[in-house]
């Protein structure tokens, strides 16, 4: 067997039974898993979280501190012991048996490998399910990108030590992608498996019209606005295409989705816009009430 040297660690925040079935999918590929939970108080929650307690360490913060500084305390576990790899996963995500011994014997065979930073498998989100899931272990077939999601991306533990750990100021939001810009931009690469899937639910998502509508709440639309507004600035000139769109992405097109498709229309949109303006001037607010 493939020596894997994976240290996991799920954020958690009022958790549900999807955490149960991302633990049952990945404990038999890593090596140690922690969660870090941010401050759940939901019953239901807390029962889920009592019932893994008795096979997983769990760090239960007394506050929300937002997914940064949450994956930054696991990540100082596993920096020390000296893991090779860290697995970084959210509480919504499903993965097929044998996914990343599978991706870490093809990544052993990469040209590249020495400046490949991150290896992950492809999200297919859970609204999307009609979709085939795919898996081919015989072939894998990569390609480099500029971002990938948190969740399900394999990292070098010495990429934290080449660009630094996560951007707790971000709260939660574009937490991922500050991350990939700053391996783009001093040369790494980030590579998925577009023939290996996993399953990943993102908000409240609904197919409205053709078109995805995740049903954020007003404090998400803030934080997705101003941090998307925040890496146009600090990124552009490493992504111009990507961090344009994701801007756009983040503000107008997030803004007349929820004109026409959500409710609470105004609080979400004054939301939006007071984190564009905080995004515009750099204003990091009390985020952790």
């Amino acid at each position: 067997m493939l020596d894997k040297n994976i240290f996991a660690i799920i954020v958690s925040c009022e958790p549900k039974d999807s955490l149960i079935r991302l633990y049952n999918s990945i404990k038999e590929q890593v090596d140690e898993i922690v969660i870090v939970d941010n401050n759940s108080c939901n019953k239901d929650s807390l029962e889920i979280l009592k019932k893994l307690e008795k096979d997983v360490f769990i760090i239960h913060n007394k506050q929300n501190l937002g997914v940064a500084a949450a994956l930054n305390q696991g990540l100082k576990i596993a920096i020390d012991k000296n893991y090779k790899w860290i697995l970084t996963l959210d509480q919504d995500s499903e993965f097929l048996l044998n996914t990343y011994n599978c991706l870490l014997t093809s990544y052993e065979t990469l040209k590249d490998r020495e400046k490949t930073m991150i290896i992950a498998p492809k999200a297919i989100e859970r609204v999307n399910l009609n979709k085939n899931i795919l898996f081919d272990s015989k072939n894998v077939v990569w390609n480099d990108v500029v971002l990938n999601l948190t969740s399900g991306s394999l990292i070098k533990t010495a990429a934290f030590d080449k660009v630094g750990l996560f951007d707790d100021k971000l709260f939660i939001e574009q937490v991922d992608n500050d991350f990939c810009y700053r391996l783009i931009r001093s040369k790494y690469k980030i590579k998925v498996a577009q023939n290996i899937n996993f399953i990943q639910e993102i908000g409240n998502a609904k197919k409205i019209c053709g078109c995805i509508v995740r049903n954020h709440n007003s404090k998400r639309k803030y934080f997705l606005s101003k941090n998307v507004t925040i890496m146009l600035k600090r990124y552009f000139f490493t992504a111009p295409y990507t961090t344009t769109r994701y801007f756009l992405g983040g503000t107008i097109f997030s803004w007349l989705k929820v004109l026409l498709f959500e409710e609470n229309k105004v609080k979400k949109i004054l939301s939006g816009c007071k984190g564009f303006v905080d995004g515009v001037f750099n204003i990091y607010r009390n985020t952790k009430k």
